[in-house]
């Protein structure tokens, strides 16, 4: 575990090193002592391995770039409005939540901004790195490899988007190609570089692009085919994750929530992660987004949470009592730190102690905005018990409603951002990514119920005696939410022009949902600025 860390450390410090070096300013001369050329750089693997992490500092937006477009426009969360001050931001939030977006919406635009820069980046180092080392280096493979995710991330978003795949010769307007075109570029890089990529899963292979990760792309791409482009490719989906579980020699780990700790590094089922380091590269600020401003009392922070982001009502209700991963939800009577909160591999959030002397007892609520029946509840006593439904007051929510984030470990003591490795592919996704497209081929395969029931069980549940479309459509949101997949699940599934809270069911006010039949939403307008700066580039119908 040690040695882990430290290897996720020196990622993140070269990623700072080659920033800083690459972002030099140019007004003031350097003394030259001497020069150093691509050709001449670019020669052994360690120097390509060196100049490559520079390309994977897109991801350290992953988090809250899949926040926007995933988790938030689907029915599993939401940032709900308390009180007079928080977390409308000028109608920001409800706009996603409802649907209600366009392309001017500031959050519309992240993950085209970030994904192209990845893309940007990637372009040219292949092109140095070609130059030097030669276009079938391992080296190149992985860039490739990469590059493919990026673009594969705002096709999923965006639908119609450009490849340009050229850095010096680039042609700065490029045109868009249809999704199938896209799709098959993408699909192209990955089969032509997954052959060279490293099979090993080392401290040196940590938290980059091998051959595992190529096919865990792959699987994903090919499960939301159909979504994509409207041509389905299950059977190629069920062969890429077959690959995966039966030579990547992954396992699942036997508690759930062993892949979110605080220290995840050895984790037996990622495989792939983003290495966050808080004290170095700066993690993702789950805690400060979710927690109760009260929080700081519990967790022994030096700042307080915003307050805003919650599960919804019908998504903590869909978990049977019995669900082990029910843990990921911060719910009920919240304590002091001296009850010690704690979390546990198998069943996740939890206090140690938990005490009446130590009942959380900081009531932060903008008292005047309630009506009158609330005040009397809050006079009546501040103990900080949270509760997983939501209740309209005058259109606002109070702080203590909603299940707050709990998936990902919140060590005591630690501000702002968390240090846990991001999971982007881990093998209980591939593995239900298997089970649904042999679902899809033939709803009868016994192979697709083993796997679920395999999920089922490290969660504590019974196994099911058949599999019907709902069953495996609940299991894949409760195992991979948070993930970065919610949006996609939902569009796969049919549910994504459904009616839930804050979208078409108590809405609030002045953020009415579009048509709920609106099938413009499955994907993105291409940013307004993205427009601009782009003559060549039409936006997406429905917009």
């Amino acid at each position: 575990m040690k040695e882990f860390n430290l290897v996720r450390k020196l990622l993140v410090a070269t990623i700072l090193v080659l920033v800083v070096s690459i972002n030099v300013s140019c007004e003031v001369e350097p003394e030259i002592y001497s020069e150093i050329l691509p050709e001449e750089f670019f020669q052994t693997p360690d120097q390509i391995n060196s100049a490559a992490a520079v390309a994977y500092i897109p991801l350290g937006s992953y988090w809250g770039m899949k926040q926007e477009n995933s988790t938030l426009v689907s029915d599993v969360a939401s940032v709900a409005v308390r009180s007079n001050n928080g977390w409308d931001d000028g109608g920001v939030w409800p706009r996603l939540m409802s649907h209600n977006w366009t392309a001017d919406l500031g959050f519309i635009g992240n993950t085209w901004y970030n994904m192209s820069q990845g893309v940007a980046t990637t372009n040219r180092l292949i092109e140095v790195v070609s130059n030097a080392a030669g276009i079938d280096s391992p080296g190149v493979a992985e860039l490739r490899a990469l590059r493919a995710f990026y673009f594969y991330n705002l096709l999923s978003a965006y639908g119609n988007i450009p490849i340009e795949s050229r850095f010096a010769d680039a042609d700065p307007s490029p045109s868009q190609v249809s999704p199938q075109e896209a799709f098959n570029f993408i699909e192209k890089e990955l089969l032509e570089s997954v052959n060279l990529l490293s099979e090993s899963k080392d401290l040196g292979t940590y938290g980059k692009v091998n051959k595992y990760v190529a096919y865990s792309i792959l699987t994903d791409m090919y499960l939301n085919s159909e979504r994509i482009t409207g041509v389905a490719k299950w059977s190629e989906a069920a062969s890429a994750s077959n690959f995966v579980i039966n030579n990547g020699g992954y396992s699942l780990t036997s508690g759930y929530f062993a892949n979110f700790r605080a220290e995840n590094e050895g984790s037996t089922e990622n495989i792939w992660v983003i290495p966050y380091a808080r004290d170095i590269f700066g993690g993702f600020s789950v805690r400060m987004q979710a927690l109760h401003q009260s929080s700081p009392g519990t967790f022994n922070l030096d700042a307080t949470p915003w307050g805003g982001f919650a599960f919804q009502t019908e998504f903590y209700e869909s978990f049977e009592d019995d669900d082990l991963r029910k843990g990921m939800f911060i719910v009920g009577q919240q304590f002091t730190s001296k009850a010690g909160p704690n979390w546990s591999d198998t069943s996740g959030f939890g206090y140690l102690n938990p005490s009446d002397e130590y009942k959380l007892e900081n009531c932060i609520e903008d008292f005047d905005n309630y009506t009158p029946e609330f005040q009397a509840v809050l006079e009546g006593g501040c103990n900080i018990f949270i509760t997983p439904e939501y209740t309209e007051i005058d259109s606002r929510y109070p702080y203590r409603h909603g299940a707050r984030y709990g998936k990902f470990e919140l060590p005591v003591g630690e501000t702002y951002d968390i240090s846990t490795d991001l999971p982007i592919y881990r093998l209980a996704g591939i593995m239900l990514a298997r089970a649904e497209a042999l679902w899809r081929l033939d709803n009868s395969n016994t192979e697709s119920l083993v796997i679920v029931n395999q999920i089922r069980a490290r969660a504590g549940l019974d196994a099911l005696s058949s599999l019907t479309e709902d069953d495996l459509y609940h299991e894949m949101k409760k195992e991979l939410v948070l993930e970065g997949f919610d949006r996609e699940i939902t569009q796969r599934f049919g549910h994504f022009e459904d009616d839930w809270f804050l979208k078409g069911i108590g809405n609030m006010k002045g953020t009415p949902s579009v048509n709920k039949k609106d099938i413009s939403r499955r994907i993105f307008p291409i940013p307004t600025y993205a427009l601009q700066a782009n003559p060549n580039l039409k936006q997406n119908p429905g917009y």
